[in-house]
């Protein structure tokens, strides 16, 4: 039995979006595997390596970014003032705490699937991987419409965030043992203001409340996937 999940990156440029990436499959592209179960090298024989990275992929930037922290402000020479106010929020620049916003969503409809996002990219040899403390995260994709977007806090030796292009930002892991099968859709006005009605909602409570409060508030399922399926791409 497969899994769908519907995916879509909500940028302007979403066309350079690309599939999850098994990270599985991005680790053994090193060739740090054996044929010989004996031999030391031989990871692709271990289960217990194996099992944990099942259902974890890769997801990429779409930009190549960058941008300095110069005392109490923050300054990039790429791309412009515009780029900035849209990608980063300066959650606290004394701690060195932002958001960079390259936005995805996820939803399937299943009754419940559990993804963990925001897992540290352990296997890649990138500037997020060097310079980046990840805020991770889990909600349910089959009981919650919302996007993701990428919250990280500089290591103390760096005032500068550096990203890619096609640089892997984050591992998702989807908590099944089922194939995931994606369908990419391009996201619409009204998928749009679900998202954002969803957020306007929460912003009215200013107590500590369970993610369990934001699913029992959930609404429009069906109607989300009818406009999922309306904006299939594939």
């Amino acid at each position: 039995m497969a899994i769908t999940v519907y995916w879509a990156c909500l940028e302007e440029e979403w066309i350079k979006a690309t599939e999850p990436e098994p990270v599985l499959k991005r680790f053994y592209s090193r060739n740090i595997k054996s044929k010989n179960f004996f031999d030391k090298s031989a990871i692709n024989y271990c289960p217990v390596f194996n099992e944990s990275l099942q259902n974890v992929y890769a997801i990429k930037s779409i930009y190549d970014y960058s941008f300095k922290i110069q005392g109490e402000e923050c300054f990039s020479d790429k791309h412009d003032q515009n780029f900035f106010d849209k990608h980063i929020i300066a959650r606290s620049i004394k701690e060195k705490f932002f958001s960079f916003k390259i936005k995805y969503v996820f939803f399937t409809e299943e009754d419940s699937l559990e993804i963990n996002a925001y897992q540290h990219p352990i296997f890649e040899e990138n500037e997020i991987a060097k310079r980046c403390m990840i805020i991770p995260g889990s909600f349910n994709i089959g009981k919650y419409f919302r996007n993701l977007e990428f919250a990280f806090i500089l290591k103390k030796e760096f005032n500068e965030f550096i990203v890619k292009d096609e640089d892997v930002l984050y591992y998702l892991q989807f908590n099944t043992k089922e194939k995931i099968n994606f369908k990419q859709f391009k996201m619409n006005n009204d998928l749009q203001e679900m998202i954002d009605s969803g957020r306007k909602a929460n912003f009215f409570s200013n107590k500590k409340v369970k993610i369990q409060h934001f699913y029992d508030k959930f609404k429009g399922k069906k109607y989300i996937l009818d406009k999922i399926k309306e904006n299939l791409l594939d």
